[in-house]
C-alpha cells in the first residue's frame, strides 16, 4: 500500500530544522575575533539571509520545474550532465550530510552528560541516532509528525529567548547603526572569511528539494517550504544575533583563539537574563534541538543516496521512489555511527562550506542554463527577478569561495580528495550501469 506523503508544514519543518543548528549557536563567537563592529556582524547575518533567498528562489524554480527527490543531484543530472549530478551526490552522501550528523551526534551525547553528570556520551549520541532513525522508517506520518512537532518546539525557544532577551537588554539601536570603521570592516579579508560561519549557518535552505518526490504536491509545496523556511529564519538570526550582543559582553562570547573551541552562545546569554535553573538544564535544551537538526538530516540526506543507487546499482532511472528509502536512510546511519567510533571528522567547516556552495552555484548557473536550453518545459513557478536573483547568487558564492581558498589552502587537498574519488566512483559505476543496459 503507497505510503502517505509529507505535506507543505512538514516540508517547512524540514527546511527550518536544517537551517536552525550549530551554527547560529556557536558562529558568533568566531566571528568576534576579527569584527567587532556590531553593524557590521548584523550585515554579516543580513548578507547570509539574501544569498540564501536568492538560492531558495534558484532552487523554487528548479525544484518545481524538476520535482524529483535529489536536489542539486537531480538538476545538475538532467540539465548539464549525469557526472556532474553525480559528484553533487556524492558530496552530500559523503560529507554535506553524514559528516554534520556524526558530529551533532556526538555533541549531544556531551551536553546530555554535562547536564546530568551521568552517562558516556559517545553511548548516548548513539542511541540519539538510532531512536532517530527508527523513526524516519517508520512512516511518512510518524516521521512528518515528530519533525513537526521537534522543529515546533525547537523555534518556540529560540523566539521566547529573543523575547526574553530582547525586554532585558537596554536596547540601544545606535550601537548597529553604520559608520566608517564598518565599512573598513566589511571590505577586509576577514568579513569574507567571517562570512564562512555564517554560510554555515544559514545551509540546509534547500532541504525539501531533497524530499520533492515525496511531497503531496512538490510543484507547489518545494517552492514555498525553501523560500517561507528560508525568510522565516533569516529574521530569526537578525534578530537572535542582536540579541547576543546586546545582553552579554564580547569577551564572554569569543572565542579562545588558542583553542578555537566553539562557545555556546545560547547558554551565555541566558546566563545574564535567565534563572540559574537554565544554567543546570541548558544541556538538554541544546542537545534537544541539536537533535531537532539531526532529525531533519536522517530526513534529507539518504533521498540523495536513494537517488544514486536506484540509477547507478539498480538501473532503475525512472522506478517510482515516492517511498521511504529506509536501507539508505540505515546506510547513511551507518556511515554516521563509524564517522563517530573511528572520530575520523573533527574539523569539517571550511571545506564541507567550500563544496556545498561550489554545488550551489552550479545549480544557480543551471538554472540560467535551463530558462534557455529547456524552454519548453512546464515551468510552476519562475524565479523572482530574474537574471538578477541567480546572477547575485553567483557572484556573492565566487567571492566567497576565492576568499576561503585563499584563507585555508591546505583545506584544498580534502575538496580535490572527496572531488576526485566522487570522478573514479561515478566512472567505475557509469560502466557498470552502460553493461547493466547490454
Amino acid at each position: 500500500m503507497k505510503q502517505t506523503h509529507f505535506g507543505l508544514i512538514s516540508a517547512i519543518s524540514i527546511v527550518i530544522a536544517n537551517m536552525i543548528g550549530t551554527g547560529v549557536f556557536t558562529g558568533l563567537g568566531y566571528q568576534l575575533l576579527t569584527i567587532q563592529d556590531f553593524a557590521a556582524i548584523i550585515t554579516l547575518w543580513i548578507i547570509g539571509g539574501l544569498l540564501s533567498l536568492c538560492g531558495a528562489f534558484v532552487y523554487a524554480e528548479l525544484g518545481a520545474m524538476l520535482p524529483h527527490s535529489g536536489g542539486e543531484y537531480r538538476y545538475l543530472s538532467e540539465v548539464f550532465h549525469p557526472s556532474l549530478g553525480f559528484l553533487s551526490g556524492w558530496v552530500s552522501s559523503t560529507i554535506a550530510f553524514t559528516a554534520p550528523l556524526a558530529l551533532s551526534s556526538i555533541a549531544v551525547g556531551n551536553y546530555i552528560v554535562a547536564s546530568l553528570d551521568y552517562g558516556n556520551p559517545t553511548v548516548i549520541g548513539l542511541l540519539s541516532l538510532l531512536g532517530l532513525t527508527a523513526i524516519h522508517t517508520l512512516s511518512h506520518k510518524a516521521s512528518g509528525a515528530f519533525q513537526s512537532f521537534s522543529t515546533g518546539a525547537k523555534v518556540l525557544f529560540v523566539i521566547i529567548l529573543i523575547v526574553l532577551g530582547c525586554s532585558h537588554a537596554d536596547w540601544d539601536f545606535s550601537h548597529f547603526t553604520p559608520t566608517i570603521n564598518t565599512a573598513a570592516q566589511m571590505a577586509s579579508p576577514s568579513f569574507a572569511v567571517s562570512l564562512i560561519y555564517v554560510i554555515f549557518a544559514y545551509s540546509g535552505w534547500n532541504a525539501s528539494a531533497y524530499v520533492a518526490s515525496e511531497l503531496k504536491n512538490p510543484e507547489r509545496d518545494v517552492p514555498l517550504s525553501i523560500i517561507l523556511g528560508t525568510v522565516f529564519v533569516t529574521i530569526v538570526y537578525v534578530f537572535l544575533n542582536m540579541m547576543y550582543l546586546m545582553v552579554a559582553p564580547m569577551h564572554e562570547m569569543m572565542v579562545n583563539p588558542e583553542t578555537m573551541m566553539p562557545k555556546e552562545l545560547v547558554v551565555i546569554a541566558g546566563s545574564h537574563f535567565l534563572p540559574p535553573l537554565f544554567t543546570s538544564i541548558s544541556g538538554l535544551i541544546i542537545a534537544f534541538m541539536l537533535i531537532s537538526s539531526m532529525s531533519a538530516m536522517v530526513v534529507a540526506g539518504p533521498r540523495v543516496l536513494r537517488s544514486m543507487v536506484h540509477e547507478y546499482v539498480r538501473g532503475e532511472e525512472k522506478s517510482d521512489i515516492s517511498t521511504i528509502p529506509v536501507k539508505s536512510i540505515w546506510l547513511q546511519t551507518g556511515i554516521a555511527v563509524l564517522m563517530i567510533l573511528t572520530s575520523t571528522y573533527d574539523t569539517l567547516i571550511t571545506f564541507t562550506t567550500f563544496l556545498m556552495t561550489l554545488f550551489s552555484s552550479l545549480t544557480a548557473m543551471a538554472a540560467i542554463y535551463a530558462r534557455f536550453s529547456m524552454r519548453n518545459v512546464h515551468r510552476p513557478y519562475r524565479m523572482f527577478a530574474f537574471p538578477a536573483t541567480p546572477f547575485l547568487f553567483l557572484l556573492i558564492n565566487v567571492w566567497i569561495l576565492y576568499y576561503i581558498y585563499q584563507d585555508k589552502p591546505r583545506d584544498m587537498y580534502y575538496v580535490s580528495a572527496i572531488l576526485i574519488s566522487g570522478i573514479i566512483a561515478w566512472v567505475i559505476l557509469h560502466i557498470r550501469k552502460k553493461r547493466m543496459q547490454t
